[in-house]
């Protein structure tokens, strides 16, 4: 028998930390729980938007659906929270510069953005209410409350994670933790935009 495939058979990996694929000095070497925290928690989310999707272009074949014209100033809105995403990777970039100067501007002008999103979408619900759109009369109604909420608290709930970020960048700019906050924040925001225009356009499509 060959003298490496006796060795090799006769061998106790568990004796040999380091030579392991994917492991280095006994630890396992991969990605950081708080990312593949954030994959699930956007697995969940895509799970949930997905039936609201399906749900909305089943409802909206029913005889009782009325087609509902949306607010203008959801175009606003939705340029506002492109802008919000671009300054999230301009933050980003800038970790990975080490420029702490725009690290912090990109950081307080992306919370910024995100809050006149949804001040603008509260404006958007007003202009709808005012305008006697009532969920209860017409469920085309009833799936744009849906749509623009859940998206808004999302939104708002991942501004509590941005603000740890923007206090972090003030007082420990150099922190390893803030480029991977930062960089957990930039990839949200990206696909919470993404979400939005699939959104919109379920709301301008029916």
């Amino acid at each position: 028998m060959n003298l490496n495939l006796l060795r090799g058979l006769l061998a106790k990996p568990w004796e040999h930390a380091g030579e392991m694929h994917g492991i280095h000095g006994g630890n396992i070497v991969g990605r950081p729980a708080s990312r593949t925290g954030l994959y699930l928690f956007l697995a969940v989310i895509t799970s949930m938007f997905l039936l609201f999707s399906i749900s909305h272009q089943m409802r909206a074949s029913y005889p009782d659906w009325r087609v509902v014209t949306e607010p203008g100033i959801l175009w606003f809105n939705s340029g506002v929270l492109v802008l919000a995403s671009v300054t999230l990777q301009l933050a980003r970039n800038a970790v990975a510069r080490g420029a702490s100067g725009s690290i912090r501007f990109n950081l307080l002008a992306a919370t910024s953005l995100t809050l006149v999103f949804v001040v603008g979408q509260l404006l958007a619900w007003r202009q709808m209410l005012n305008g006697g759109y009532f969920a209860a009369e017409n469920p085309a109604n009833a799936f744009f409350y849906l749509f623009t909420a859940v998206h808004a608290l999302h939104l708002l709930g991942g501004l509590w994670f941005l603000s740890g970020a923007v206090r972090q960048a003030a007082s420990a700019p150099q922190d390893q933790r803030l480029a991977m906050r930062v960089g957990l924040c930039a990839t949200y925001w990206h696909y919470l935009l993404l979400v939005w225009v699939l959104l919109f356009y379920l709301l301008l499509s029916s």
